[in-house]
């Protein structure tokens, strides 16, 4: 049995806020500092490997609503309308966010991976194309 602690984060005021596990075993995890205790990094995404050893963490602008894996990336819906895809090994940005006008409900990547869905707050299904502009058409 293994427990996931963040770094640093052992506030009674931190919280898990979301949980992903990867085809590989990844485990990746959001956590939320309650406002009142603390408004700079008040989110953050923290990787760990299939034994439970953190691996990398980085602070977060956006609070994360939905949250999917693939063998190379982390792909994050926030409240703050966006969606992010981010490395998996290192947790930065892998392409500038892509901006959705609604906050993100959930996300989920096609079985291909050729594209990834988005579902939206207010019940919309929005259909993004995951490659390159050439292979997506």
């Amino acid at each position: 049995i293994r427990s996931l602690q963040p770094p640093g984060e052992s506030s009674p005021h931190t919280v898990l806020s979301h949980l992903a596990v990867g085809p590989e075993g990844q485990v990746v995890a959001q956590t939320t500092v309650d406002q009142q205790s603390c408004l700079k990094d008040r989110f953050a995404l923290h990787l760990y490997s299939v034994n439970g050893k953190h691996l990398s963490s980085v602070p977060l602008d956006q609070e994360v609503t939905a949250m999917c894996l693939t063998e190379d990336f982390v792909v994050l819906g926030t409240t703050q309308c966006g969606l992010e895809i981010r490395d998996l090994q290192s947790l930065r940005a892998a392409v500038p966010p892509v901006p959705m006008r609604v906050p993100v409900h959930s996300v989920s990547i096609t079985k291909e991976k050729s594209h990834i869905l988005v579902g939206l707050e207010d019940g919309k299904l929005i259909v993004v194309g995951a490659g390159q502009p050439a292979e997506v058409s």
